[in-house]
């Protein structure tokens, strides 16, 4: 690897860092628990629909991370584990939770559907 492709993974991870910092320490100074994973991916996508930071800034970073997406899923598996009596006994609740969800999701989506049709 040459170095100024290094370079440039290195500026990459530092801009998508940064944003991730930003949204973390904007969800600590909320009165409410919030994923600051979240709202640092909400200030990178604003970051970049106001072309404040170009695409081609985070794209080589970001590819790179996606195509290793898998392997970062390892350990929140792992860390599944340790749950599994927890989740074996909340398993109905869960199964019901989601399933009256796509339900209401559904319900609530054919009727706009059929409310916007009608005009």
């Amino acid at each position: 690897m040459s170095f100024p492709l290094l370079l440039a993974y290195l500026r990459d991870a530092a801009v998508i860092l940064a944003a991730l910092l930003l949204g973390k320490g904007l969800a600590a100074l909320l009165p409410f628990p919030f994923p600051g994973s979240i709202i640092g991916m909400l200030i990178l996508f604003l970051l970049l629909s106001t072309q404040l930071v170009r695409l081609a800034w985070v794209e080589r970073g970001a590819t790179l991370l996606l195509r290793h997406m898998g392997i970062l899923f390892v350990p929140v598996a792992v860390g599944l584990v340790a749950w599994l009596e927890p989740l074996h006994d909340s398993l109905p609740l869960i199964l019901i939770t989601i399933l009256s969800g796509i339900v209401l999701i559904l319900a609530c989506v054919g009727h706009l559907y059929q409310r916007m049709n009608k005009q």
